[in-house]
Formats: structure tokens, C-alpha cells, sequence
């Protein structure tokens, strides 16, 4: 029984603003936004005024890969 784990995906767009994740201790950035200010705030959703855990970001690179550009 898991009942005390939840997950709530969101795209760094729509998590960094307005939404406030106090009782997340763990964030994910699966896909970096170009601008780093976005993800700054995404992450920060976490660090907010009572938070009581410790909070933990993982970022996720792959090396060895080509992003093409338009």
C-alpha cells in the first residue's frame, strides 16, 4: 500500500506561476525551459513559507544528444 505517496505532474510553465506546492519535498525537471528563470520558479514552488521537510531537486541531462534548433 502506497497511500502515502502522491505525484502531481505539471510543465514548468504552468507549475511556476501561481501555484504554491508547500507539501511537496520532491521536484523533478524532466524537460529544462530554454529561459532558467523558468524553472527557478518552478522549483522555488517547494521553498515557500511553511514548507517543513527538506526539499530535494533532481534535474535529469542526457549527454551525447543534438537539440535541433528551428
Amino acid at each position: 500500500d502506497y497511500s502515502d505517496i502522491f505525484v502531481f505532474l505539471l510543465t514548468t510553465r504552468v507549475g511556476g506561476l501561481g501555484v504554491n506546492l508547500t507539501s511537496a519535498n520532491r521536484v523533478l525537471i524532466y524537460d529544462p525551459d530554454w529561459n532558467p528563470t523558468t524553472d527557478l520558479q518552478a522549483r522555488e514552488r517547494a521553498w515557500r513559507i511553511g514548507q517543513s521537510r527538506d526539499v530535494v531537486i533532481y534535474r535529469l541531462l542526457t549527454s551525447g544528444t543534438v537539440k535541433k534548433l528551428k
